[in-house]
């Protein structure tokens, strides 16, 4: 059996050197990736911007049997190869600039038919932002809404982590390295958890790293699976800006958390809502955007009604998102250290604070 068409895809998104641009040039030339395999070498020293390394590249992949058998591991690790031209291509990459050739995945792709919200922001997210995140992800995947990020630390892990939590809502990462190689290593679990429901995706092959150049490419990627992006904490040069950039180009909808004036971490978001993105302060600003009804219902069918004592409501009030230290709290609540203690603790297992650091707590959401 000779190769199939899948086969010559596969084997020209692997070849070492071979980018987006030199890819696209030999596709013109030659017409099918097929012709790029059995292309000889003076037919290849013909293509504008294809060296003599390049050449080398070409030639010294095309072991048929090779191929094939490094196609067939693939499949055995779960990972699925898509490519331009194929009934299942996502329709949303095609009209961007650059569209990816192909792509690889573990787990499905997004729905095209459905609503999708992209959720990036700071790595070094604030304990706010990240409960921000958290939340943001969670509700709109109550409403249906897939959700789409990067997997990186800080935002995206956070509001991934909260779309995984609602039963039945799917989840997607773009990565800027293979498809196999959890990146951050820290996030595996959540990484394990969007193959189950959702999926992880990349376009470039098993195997490679996570190089610094690969990850602004994949933004455009998020962006374009997206419906709208939503921006959480991020500053001057945030990486979560270029995400926004390639919306835009996109004709997709902007959205931004706004932050206090001066806080470094809010400064691109801020920006963004200056210049016109819209401020959202809850997920309902989204979905009315996204023109979804929302369902207050679910608001209050997901909310316990919770007895507290006087105590405890001193202590509640005092809190906020911004965790304080215990001592802190207790001048706040006009307690001494042993009472503020003990009402935090019968507030951790309502499920009301939570403990961020070394006795420093704040209001869980």
């Amino acid at each position: 059996m000779g190769l199939k068409h899948i086969h010559y895809a596969y084997w020209l998104s692997c070849v070492h050197r071979i980018g987006s641009v030199k890819r696209n040039r030999l596709l013109e030339y030659f017409g099918n990736e097929e012709e790029i395999f059995n292309a000889s070498k003076e037919q290849l020293s013909k293509v504008n911007g294809i060296g003599s390394k390049d050449i080398e590249s070409l030639i010294s992949g095309r072991d048929s049997t090779i191929v094939e058998e490094s196609y067939g591991k693939m499949l055995s690790q779960d990972i699925r190869f898509v490519h331009k031209g194929d009934a299942i291509y996502p329709e949303r990459l095609y009209n961007i600039y650059d569209a990816p050739y192909c792509l690889f995945y573990k787990g499905i792709l997004p729905d095209s038919s459905k609503k999708t919200v992209a959720i990036v922001g700071a790595r070094n997210v604030s304990y706010s932002g990240s409960i921000i995140a958290n939340r943001m992800g969670r509700q709109l995947a109550e409403n249906g809404i897939q959700i789409i990020s990067g997997l990186a630390r800080g935002v995206d892990v956070y509001a991934q982590n909260g779309a995984i939590s609602i039963a039945g809502n799917k989840t997607f990462a773009v990565l800027g390295c293979g498809v196999d190689i959890c990146y951050p290593r820290q996030n595996i679990e959540t990484y394990m958890l969007i193959q189950e429901s959702g999926g992880i995706i990349s376009e470039y092959p098993p195997g490679t790293p996570p190089l610094s150049g690969n990850f602004p490419m994949r933004n455009r990627i998020i962006s374009a699976f997206s419906d709208g992006v939503l921006i959480i904490e991020a500053s001057e040069r945030s990486g979560s800006l270029i995400t926004a950039e390639y919306a835009i180009e996109q004709g997709k909808d902007i959205f931004a958390v706004p932050g206090e004036i001066g806080n470094k971490l809010y400064y691109g978001s801020n920006q963004l809502i200056k210049d016109g993105a819209a401020l959202v302060t809850d997920v309902s600003d989204i979905l009315d955007a996204l023109g979804i009804f929302y369902d207050c219902n679910i608001k209050n069918i997901c909310t316990k009604k919770i007895t507290l004592v006087s105590k405890e409501k001193i202590v509640y009030s005092s809190l906020g998102l911004n965790p304080a230290h215990i001592s802190e709290i207790s001048v706040r609540a006009g307690l001494n250290i042993t009472q503020t203690m003990e009402v935090l603790i019968s507030l951790e297992l309502k499920n009301l604070v939570c403990m961020v650091g070394n006795n420093y707590y704040a209001v869980k959401i």
